[in-house]
């Protein structure tokens, strides 16, 4: 995760002047930005709504996760998530006695009703962006920022399929994903991912040997999904228009629980493969495909009803 700078996020609270802009329903008009105080709890900053999950701005900030902020006569954009941990914020409440200390507000500010709509800020780069679903051109100036990510990626991919037991390639393929995968899952290599860091895996996945995911749009595997042998998954597409074509246009894939995506099958993005649903090997999916359904086909259509 994104942490700001420690000089920055100094500048930000000591000038305690932040107005937050949650995106609107539309995630692209930003709404009108409204002063609320701020602190810093381990390197990273936190705000409350005063008048709880009630508030316009809270109900923004967590539906879009993104929007920005001004503070310290800058503007940046911002990532959002709500925070429910008790002890971080019971640290969040010491920061606020500790900055606000004597205001008639303070009592208002760490009562239950703000505490449950706490919010983490952090700075939004361009993994945000795609996550989000942004176009990202390839003269984006954050764009070297993907290019170092896929180098990390290639050499954890090339000790994973070195490995000679799944318990190795489990291990390096958490480490692709930057998060642990549990021990139910199974994956054969070779396997093949471009980036890593937007891809999660539920409990009891198999994945067989020589698939391909391309994921900064984002892959989510659900539990006890199947995938078999040569399935490729992009989230990533372009535009047709030859003078936009190297702008990358990230799309989430989602496949749900106790799906099967058979053998060859490619699946493009914004695509989701609804629960206990089948691909059919070789079927190239270009839209969402309905819970309990079998399809098959260029483009995959549904066959049959489970």
């Amino acid at each position: 995760m994104n942490q700001w700078p420690e000089d920055e996020l100094t500048e930000i609270v000591e000038s305690d002047d932040l107005h937050i802009a949650p995106f609107r329903e539309d995630g692209e008009t930003y709404g009108t930005p409204t002063w609320i105080w701020s602190v810093a709890v381990e390197g990273d900053l936190y705000v409350r709504a005063y008048n709880g999950q009630d508030s316009s701005w809270y109900q923004a900030a967590v539906r879009e996760n993104a929007g920005r902020i001004e503070a310290a006569g800058t503007t940046k954009d911002v990532s959002f998530e709500s925070v429910e941990d008790e002890e971080l914020n019971d640290r969040i409440d010491d920061a606020y006695r500790t900055k606000y200390e004597g205001s008639p507000y303070l009592d208002s500010m760490i009562s239950e009703r703000a505490r449950s709509a706490t919010v983490r800020v952090r700075p939004r780069d361009i993994f945000d962006r795609m996550k989000a679903g942004e176009p990202v051109p390839l003269d984006d100036p954050e764009y070297p920022k993907v290019f170092e990510e896929v180098e990390r990626t290639i050499g954890l991919t090339r000790k994973l399929n070195a490995a000679t037991d799944v318990d190795e390639i489990r291990h390096y393929l958490g480490k692709i994903i930057r998060e642990e995968v549990d021990e139910s899952t199974t994956i054969f290599p070779p396997f093949h991912i471009n980036v890593g860091k937007h891809t999660s895996l539920g409990r009891n996945v198999f994945i067989n040997h020589a698939c391909s995911f391309l994921d900064l749009g984002g892959i989510t595997i659900e539990d006890e999904v199947l995938i078999s042998a040569n399935v490729s998954i992009t989230s990533e597409s372009h535009p047709v228009e030859p003078d936009r074509r190297k702008t990358l246009v990230p799309r989430e894939v989602v496949v749900e629980r106790n799906a099967w995506i058979g053998a060859g099958a490619t699946i493009l993005p914004d695509v989701t493969i609804g629960e206990n649903s089948v691909v059919a090997a070789g079927a190239v999916v270009t839209k969402d495909v309905p819970a309990n359904t079998v399809v098959a086909g260029v483009p995959a259509e549904v066959v049959r009803k489970l």
